[in-house]
């Protein structure tokens, strides 16, 4: 039983500042005591309670628990004795983990949870959009900027006294790409483009014009000119047949006798993927049945594939051809989903939003807002206006101005003079990334009022938030609890010798009786085996779960911010999963150089390895300029995909069962007579065997029969070492507990695990 997570970097007064919140005062009841110190009854019963809630600890093991409790807590004080508590290298990792249990605390929750269920629901809905574009330079000055807001705003003003919306987005609009079709761009959904680009367009009724906006690439109005109800994603087949855009008008009408044909043959009851293979020009797919790689989006194709394609209401169906900007194709739907319950997009949408500066910054400047009133934030203006004033000029360090309170957080002071390094700090790291430097000194101070804030908030959240506290408290002795069982149990289990030995000590231990291995599978449904079999075929079993891209700037394959923190994420999601494998693939757009696809997959692959994924459960792919994923927004193909796989039969059965709980069962290992009736119920040989029983469809696959014999040290060595460990922890907590010794408090102890 699990006691508490070995998960696991504060300086030493926030060490010290936690310790004493557990100092348990003389005079409080205590539960039990170790070598004098003591362990309250508040922190028993919270472990408890935790454990119970869990489902850690129920009716078969309540008794264990106290010993369990016990156990843990004396590996905890051996550790503190040793004053491995102390170290540098725990301090880093105890400040590192802080640093990531503190990020909930320090945003909006509430703000960032109605915009996470605010995206669900537009998701429910795709818009299409034309926009006129005036582009300013990241680092424009204000006047450039007037300039083009003035721009903008008359172009804005003709269109409301007349003129049309196309044509002027096709005379005066700075997006090179949408521009020579009046601005449309298409459908688009929530979270494909920037928080304001999408707040106009899902805020905007159908036929008018928003406000303009504001992003990254300069000044925008658009307006919304379909709204429909989201598709879904599908996957296809297609017959292709291809017209080069100079083709003549002969080779045109070619094109479309040859689809006609293909066509033709389908009606006449030819297989699918028969005419595809004779008839289609697409090499990729053609072998393949016409089977299209990917799941799309219905924004992902072009209008006329994405209407007739989505269209098709059964796997199998096919359209007529249909003429899209490639050629002619006929469609073949292979299967379509719809969209995913909240709870199970929600924390793909987290991710993202998270990982987007504009929508992040709404839940932090909330925040901002809220410590101010919380901590008393208090700023003295006439000094603020000074620094002002003084920001630009040349500085001897000794200006009496430097030394005053510009504000004060809970009677906390911060001077002008930190305000002013704080600038020069920020402006050195911008600097090496080559970002702009071209902020006002009133931006500047804004930025340095919210660090303040936001720092002071963290370094009091213990004080502040107990639950907090407590998860610190129990990822520090989490660290301590792995260090001490690494270095007195499981380092000493690897031994190679000392397996022998244990094995030779206890081989009637280990045998083998009369046994098959066996992959069994067991459904209430044909249609649930039809699909599952071919998943479970083989191993790693994909699994359908959503992880974003990873998007690089152009012929860049460097780990910036948002990527990091995607993948901190990744390398959580691994780790908690063991049985987890996942496949990185690197993408580039045609434009790009050759090499940077493979570089920005090796990059993330590395990433993993370092925070102990091991190599073995990554698969590293360079999909290179093969698979992009827009024509229109190249930067889109700038990126890092990532799909997930598991060895555990486990995670697929779960996916199956979602809608209908119970209706799957699946496993493979191997079983000995009586352990599983379906599989007693057929010939121990090997081979495959269908069959129906007690209203369940059964397959069972038996892909090895053996007698009964002794196991191999190589065959009992997971065994061995398992035992072997128990052994060792048995033993050094034996000698742990008469040199700390243990005394219980049999009423108290009593009174709660009843």
């Amino acid at each position: 039983m699990k006691l508490l997570p070995i998960i696991p970097k504060f300086s030493l007064t926030i060490l010290l500042s936690i310790f004493c919140f557990f100092v348990n005062a003389q005079s409080e009841p205590f539960a039990v005591k170790l070598n004098g110190r003591t362990i309250s009854v508040e922190e028993f019963q919270n472990t408890y309670k935790k454990l119970i809630q869990s489902d850690s600890v129920n009716k078969n093991n309540q008794k264990d628990f106290l010993e369990n409790f016990i156990n843990f807590k004396i590996k905890i004080l051996a550790a503190e004795k040793m004053g491995k508590d102390t170290t540098l290298l725990f301090r880093d990792q105890l400040n590192t983990y802080r640093r990531e249990l503190a990020l909930p605390y320090l945003t909006d929750k509430t703000l960032m949870d109605r915009i996470i269920q605010e995206t669900y629901e537009r998701m429910r809905e795709e818009v299409r959009v034309a926009h006129l574009l005036i582009k300013i330079p990241k680092n424009a000055s204000p006047a450039d900027t007037m300039i083009a807001y003035d721009e903008i705003k008359n172009l804005k003003t003709r269109i409301q006294r007349g003129e049309a919306f196309e044509q002027i987005a096709k005379n005066y609009s700075q997006d090179p790409i949408s521009a020579k079709v009046g601005g449309d761009l298409g459908f688009i959904t929530s979270l494909k483009t920037s928080f304001p680009f999408e707040n106009a367009a899902y805020t905007t009724s159908k036929g008018d014009i928003s406000n303009i906006i504001r992003t990254e690439q300069g000044f925008h109005f658009l307006k919304v000119l379909d709204r429909r109800s989201y598709k879904g994603k599908a996957k296809f087949a297609h017959i292709f047949v291809g017209i080069n855009p100079t083709a003549s008008q002969a080779e045109k009408d070619l094109a479309k006798k040859r689809i006609d044909e293909a066509y033709a043959f389908l009606q006449k009851g030819e297989k699918f993927e028969g005419v595809c293979r004779g008839l289609s020009d697409d090499i990729n797919s053609k072998d393949k049945g016409g089977e299209l790689k990917s799941w799309y989006f219905a924004t992902d194709l072009e209008d006329a594939f994405a209407d007739a394609g989505f269209a098709l209401k059964e796997k199998g169906d096919y359209s007529t051809p249909i003429q899209t900007s490639k050629g002619w194709h006929i469609i073949r739907l292979i299967d379509k989903k719809g969209l995913l319950k909240f709870e199970e997009l929600a924390p793909f949408i987290r991710q993202k939003v998270n990982s987007d500066p504009t929508r992040n910054a709404l839940g932090k400047g909330n925040l901002v807002r809220k410590l101010k009133k919380d901590n008393n934030f208090l700023e003295v203006e006439s000094v603020r206006q000074e620094a002002f004033d003084a920001f630009s000029r040349d500085r001897t360090g000794k200006e009496d101005y430097l030394n005053k309170t510009i504000f004060s957080i809970n009677q906390r002071n911060s001077t002008v003079r930190q305000f002013y390094d704080f600038v020069q700090k920020q402006q050195k790291q911008l600097l090496k990334i080559g970002a702009s430097l071209d902020k006002s000194p009133k931006e500047w101070y804004n930025l340095f009022v919210e660090n303040e804030n936001i720092r002071y908030e963290e370094l009091n959240l213990e004080v502040k938030y107990p639950e907090f506290r407590a998860l610190v408290q129990e990822y520090r002795e989490g660290i301590l609890y792995q260090e001490m069982m690494e270095e007195n149990v499981f380092d000493k289990s690897l031994d190679s010798l000392a397996q022998v030995k244990f094995f030779k000590q206890n081989s009637a231990k280990y045998q083998y009786t009369n046994r098959v291995l066996a992959k069994i599978i067991t459904t209430d449904r044909r249609e649930t085996m039809e699909q599952v079999r071919p998943i479970l075929t083989k191993t790693a079993y994909p699994l359908n779960r959503l992880f974003p891209n990873m998007m690089f700037d152009k012929d860049q394959s460097d780990i910036n911010e948002v990527i990091k923190k995607q993948c901190y994420e990744l390398a959580v999601t691994m780790l908690k999963n063991q049985d987890y494998q996942v496949e990185v693939s690197g993408n580039s757009d045609p434009e790009e150089n050759e090499s940077v696809s493979a570089e920005r997959a090796k990059k993330i692959v590395n990433y993993l390895i370092a925070k102990g994924v091991n190599a073995t459960r990554i698969t590293e792919k360079d999909d290179g300029k093969y698979k992009p994923v827009s024509k229109t927004e190249r930067s889109k193909n700038q990126r890092v995909g990532i799909k997930f796989f598991s060895n555990s039969m486990e995670d697929v059965v779960k996916r199956f069962n979602a809608l209908k709980p119970g209706s799957l069962s699946a496993e493979e290992r191997y079983f000995k007579k009586g352990e599983n009736e379906y599989l007693d119920a057929v010939q121990w040989a090997v081979g495959q065997n269908n069959y129906e029983i007690k209203g369940k469809t059964i397959w069972v696959d038996i892909k090895k029969v053996e007698d009964a014999r002794p196991k191999t040290f190589k065959e009992a060595n997971g065994e061995v070492i398992r035992d072997l460990q128990k052994t060792l922890e048995r033993d050094w907590v034996n000698r742990l507990k008469v040199k700390y010794p243990v005394i219980v408090n049999e009423e108290e102890v009593k009174r709660i695990l009843n």
